[in-house]
Formats: C-alpha cells, structure tokens, sequence
C-alpha cells in the first residue's frame, strides 16, 4: 500500500511540474489578412519559445459555432478530446497554417472569430495549465462575381447560336 501512496504523490508532483512547464510558453499568432470574405484563403501564423515543441494546436469560435471551439477544417467537430487542427512548428519556433474557408465541413456565416493557438490539445484553455494566443478575424459574403459588361457579348453570342440551331432543326 505504501509503494501505491509514493507512486500517487510522485505522480502528482509531476503532473504539476508539467502544468507549471505549460503555463510558461509564450504563444503568439496572426491572420493575413483580418478581415476577409468567407471562401478566401488565410495565413495563420505565429512562434512559441516551448523548447522541443512539434506542433501547436488550433481552433475557432465564433457566430454560430460550439462555445468551446471547434477544429478549422470541420466546423461540425468540437475541439478536444482529439479533434484538432494542428501546424508543425519550425526548428526557430514559427508556425504557419493556411486557413482555406472556401473548403471546410460546416459553414462559416458573415461575422467575428475567434481563432486560438494553444500548445497542448486541451480545448480552450479554462486554467493555467495550457498557454495561449487569440486573435480575430472578421468574415463578410463572398462578394456575387454577376456578369461583367465583358461577358455581355459572350453571352448574346450564346443566346443567337441556340436560335440558329432551333431554327434550323425546324426547317427539316
């Protein structure tokens, strides 16, 4: 009984070494660019001085979305319990992860997220035990392309060569 005692106290020594460890890496993280339309392409990147570290952890909140976040690829999926975007993190502590709105599972509406960086796959961080950084990105529509006056020609040429097809097959 006294070897399980000693080992239940070490182990909880450690894990509070390793909690203390977490709280004291810096996270950073910015979006090129903040504000944008949903469909674009965003550049997600930052540093952290975590020594040894492979990868930093994403997620997002926002309108519409699971309070406690949710992974970047699939807005269907809360984030944690092993759902997570993940970026590799460079031998110098950069990361970078493009953000590809016009390809996800669920749907982005017109708004302000939330997009959070954290260096261990926790969810949002509701203690000191996982480092952050956040920042915003506010999305408007996807601008509606409509018809240029360019294409104004293509079209009536369009519409002119289905009457002479029709014209023609009448005539036989």
């Amino acid at each position: 009984m006294q070897g399980r005692l000693k080992l239940v106290l070490l182990l909880l020594l450690g894990s509070a070494f390793l909690i203390q460890g977490c709280a004291a890496d810096h996270l950073t993280i910015g979006p090129l660019p903040e504000l944008s339309e949903i469909g674009e392409r965003i550049e997600l990147n930052g540093t952290t001085d975590a020594k040894g570290t492979i990868a930093v952890f994403l997620l997002v909140s926002g309108p519409g979305l699971d309070k406690r976040g949710v992974c970047l690829e699939n807005l269907n999926l809360p984030a944690g319990h092993g759902y997570f975007t993940s970026a590799y993190v460079n031998p110098d502590g950069t990361w970078r992860y493009i953000w590809d709105t016009n390809y996800l599972a669920g749907r982005l509406i017109p708004g302000t997220y939330t997009v959070y960086v954290v260096n261990l796959p926790l969810g949002l961080p509701h203690s000191g035990s996982v480092s952050c950084a956040k920042t915003n990105i506010t999305f408007t529509r996807m601008s509606d392309p409509g018809l240029g006056i360019d294409m104004i020609p293509l079209c009536l040429a369009g519409i002119s060569c289905a009457g002479l097809i029709l014209v023609r097959r009448k005539k036989r």
